[in-house]
């Protein structure tokens, strides 16, 4: 879905805690990270956390392609998309991956 939104992505399938491979997009100065975890199978949606807020924000997965390429060309804000759909706050009951 993202290629052909013409998005680039990388996939961290590594055994590293959720917090390690934030830390490391961080690093990176990757804008947005992505993640995908077990309530994704129940409810079809993503978080997105935000690089410089490092807050998140849950949606639907067929709105993600179109958020990141808003955000990506400025079209919208992250402060937009908080409002739109609300923070994010993991309780620690998601079995994140």
């Amino acid at each position: 879905m993202l290629n052909r939104a013409t998005i680039t992505s990388k996939v961290d399938d590594s055994s590293q805690t959720l917090g390690k491979r934030y830390a490391r997009t961080d690093e990176c100065g990757i804008p947005f990270a992505v993640t995908v975890d077990s309530r994704t199978f129940e409810d079809d949606t993503v978080t997105v956390r935000e690089l410089h807020s490092m807050k998140q924000i849950r949606l639907p997965v067929g709105e993600l392609a179109k958020l990141l390429t808003d955000l990506s060309n400025v079209l919208t804000t992250w402060e937009e998309s908080v409002e739109k759909y609300g923070l994010f706050t993991n309780t620690g009951s998601e079995d994140q991956e």
